[in-house]
């Protein structure tokens, strides 16, 4: 979508195209950006402010995304929670910052371009796009120094966590008792009773049933309901009624050709060293017929490349820094460059291959182009559409919006406050005070990014007190529901103790009588799927048998009880698995870097002034 995104676009689509993207990273915002609040601080942490402008660039991108999640859930006191969440992250990142610069950390210009051109946002068609990383920065406020910079810090933040992960250790005996525990099998039996089999057994008084109900009754309400009339906007509609032409389309073509073409692509190889007399000499032997691949593995100091043969791959213009690009560009497949000196050193560069920039003809993407065209088209006019149905949602009745704007009326059925067959914002719209009890419009509410409606009540029906022979049967089979779990818990509770305390032929006769089996299973582990998850870990957390079986009876919730008999334990005597120890150490240097933080805000001057968040 970013690559459609031109240079004329200008007004209302622009911010409309903007409004709609979803950058997948942090501290991007819009609007905000521009408000003057760049003197404001809202924090200090010894003494280094944390400005409002920095706070609402990382808040409203987090405030924006949660709100497309939740709809109306996202109240008032959750944006006063992610507030304070927010500025709290931004401190510990700063003091994080502050404890790098005094440990002397630093990032490279090579470790902060492989970092930000791993980033999926930046890339197009699977490959690093400078275009597409400006025009993202650009749309969201941000210039390229001062990304690059938040980059470098959050790397440096990154080089603390990792060197703890790296001075972390474990004791080789610890390891092997952890991969023991890890690798144990049980072999164990069990026997599961389910409340669904046993309700219609049991029986429930009559008078039971009456009396939960006078004492529940205000369980017992049907609430109240209303029925409305709405007309709705959507893209869907609009775009049946667009009729696409085979000139309108070609222009259009032509207008979206990057979007269909490949750009240029070199494959090369360098050798990158400090010294230009270095450089010199590496060249002579080229021109002598030494191997390129041999020389780049001896010389060039670029890591990621050196054990290549320095094959850079194939890349496009905007990927490599100016002065190789430059050379890059101008040479011709199979020759071999004089040194070439950026600030990394200097390369010499062998061109391999080029593949040529290119475009799929007309026909070939004629379905994708309509679809877009139609889009495009939709796009254009829904803004002046929407803008229509706000003003006569306000001034007209709903007959009369139907009429202007060529919509179906429509009337919805009856539905209560805690509906889920309605749109969340539908049915808020539909209970507000203006609609509810003032017969009025609602504003014209977005149900999502292209759909629209606006509503008004037909009927409604106010909330009633159910009767007891409208509930009686609810009750009756909750009632039973309960005392079928009563009854399954002790079934399986005397089975367990019984056998426990070594009165086995009272536990079989109990079994016999209800026509009960142990259901057995051979060997499992941790991770077994050859019963319930739940069954399993209850199973692992019964103790070791000694002579006999362990037994023991759960209820797993409020459907099933269950017997357990735990035979055996055996363990595989495996070496330690090479994954385990960086899995423990990881959360071990987890804890230690929690600790840091705690420790840093300990120390610490920090104030937060939350009245101007």
């Amino acid at each position: 979508m970013l690559s459609s995104i031109k240079d004329k676009i200008k007004g209302w689509v622009a911010y409309l195209v903007v409004g709609l993207i979803t950058v997948p990273f942090a501290l991007f915002g819009i609007s905000e950006y521009f408000t003057r609040a760049a003197n404001v601080v809202v924090a200090s942490i010894d003494g280094e402010d944390i400005s409002k402008e920095a706070f609402l660039l990382e808040f409203n991108y987090t405030k924006r995304r949660l709100q497309q999640e939740l709809g109306e859930k996202y109240t008032a006191e959750l944006n006063s929670m992610l507030k304070l969440s927010t500025i709290q992250s931004m401190v510990d990142r700063r003091m994080l910052t502050q404890l790098a610069d005094k440990l002397g950390y630093a990032i490279t210009r090579i470790e902060l371009q492989a970092f930000i051109q791993a980033n999926d946002v930046f890339k197009k068609d699977g490959k690093f796009s400078m275009e597409q990383y400006k025009q993202i920065l650009s749309l969201n406020g941000y210039l390229d120094i001062e990304y690059e910079r938040l980059q470098a810090k959050e790397l440096m933040q990154n080089q603390i966590k990792y060197n703890f992960l790296d001075s972390a250790f474990i004791a080789p005996s610890m390891l092997k008792r952890l991969q023991s525990l890890n690798d144990q099998q049980r072999k164990f039996s069990y026997i599961q009773l389910d409340v669904a089999d046993y309700a219609n057994k049991t029986e429930v008084e009559a008078k039971s049933v009456k009396e939960f109900y006078e004492t529940k009754k205000q369980l017992f309400f049907e609430p109240e309901q209303v029925k409305v009339d709405f007309v709705e906007l959507s893209f869907k509609e609009i775009a049946k009624g667009i009729k696409v032409n085979d000139d309108d389309l070609f222009n259009f073509y032509e207008d979206e050709k990057q979007r269909f073409s490949t750009e240029e692509e070199r494959q090369a190889q360098h050798i990158l060293v400090e010294s230009e007399e270095l450089a010199s000499t590496i060249v002579a032997q080229l021109k002598q017929g030494e191997d390129f691949a041999k020389l780049a593995a001896e010389h060039s100091q670029d890591a990621g490349s050196k054990d290549k043969g320095g094959d850079l791959g194939f890349f496009t213009v905007g990927v490599m820094v100016p002065e190789f690009e430059v050379k890059a560009f101008a040479m011709k497949e199979g020759e071999v460059s004089s040194p070439v000196k950026t600030d990394f050193g200097y390369h010499i560069i062998k061109l391999n291959k080029i593949k040529a920039e290119t475009t799929k003809p007309f026909e070939s993407v004629r379905d994708e182009l309509t679809k877009l065209y139609t889009e495009q088209t939709v796009q254009k006019s829904i803004y002046k559409l929407t803008e229509q149905l706000g003003n006569l949602a306000y001034e007209a009745s709903l007959e009369e919006v139907a009429d202007q704007m060529d919509l179906k009326l429509q009337t919805s059925e009856f539905f209560a406050q805690d509906t889920k067959a309605h749109n969340a914002k539908f049915v808020a719209a539909a209970y507000s005070e203006e609609v509810l009890n003032k017969g009025e419009n609602s504003t014209m509410i977005e149900l999502s990014k292209d759909k629209f409606v606006v509503l008004r009540i037909d009927s409604k029906v106010a909330q009633r007190q159910k009767t007891f022979d409208e509930v009686k049967s609810e009750i009756n089979q909750h009632l039973a529901s309960l005392l079928a779990k009563t009854f399954i818990d002790n079934i399986v509770n005397n089975i367990a103790n019984s056998f426990a305390s070594g009165d086995t032929n009272a536990a079989q006769a109990f079994m016999d009588k209800n026509q009960l089996t142990w259901k057995e299973v051979d060997w499992v582990t941790r991770g077994s799927k050859q019963a319930d998850i739940e069954i399993i870990s209850r199973v692992f957390a019964l103790s070791k048998p000694n002579d006999d079986a362990t037994y023991d009876a759960y209820s797993l919730d409020d459907q099933r009880a269950v017997a357990l008999k735990l035979s055996a334990v055996k363990t595989s005597g495996n070496a330690v698995n090479s994954t385990l120890p960086k899995a423990i150490l990881s959360l071990e240097s987890e804890e230690m870097f929690k600790s840091i933080l705690a420790t840093l805000r300990k120390n610490a001057d920090i104030e937060i002034f939350e009245d101007r968040l």
